[in-house]
């Protein structure tokens, strides 16, 4: 199986320039602020209702603190 190049997220400006975004890849992964691995969003760490940029095991250790 043949697996697709992940790169930078790359996101359309207005004025036809473009932003990269260097915490999300193209194949969904998002950065962690603590350790900077790449994960999806569902082990990203859930805060009221929502996620913040923070991986599960990176959370449970900061709550272990």
């Amino acid at each position: 199986m043949s697996e697709q190049p992940v790169d930078f997220l790359a996101v359309p400006l207005a004025d036809g320039g473009t932003w990269t975004r260097l915490d999300r890849l193209t194949d969904g992964r998002i950065m962690c602020c603590l350790c900077f691995d790449y994960v999806h969003r569902s082990d990203l760490n859930q805060v009221d209702g929502g996620v913040e940029d923070v991986c599960k095991p990176c959370a449970a250790k900061e709550a272990a603190a």
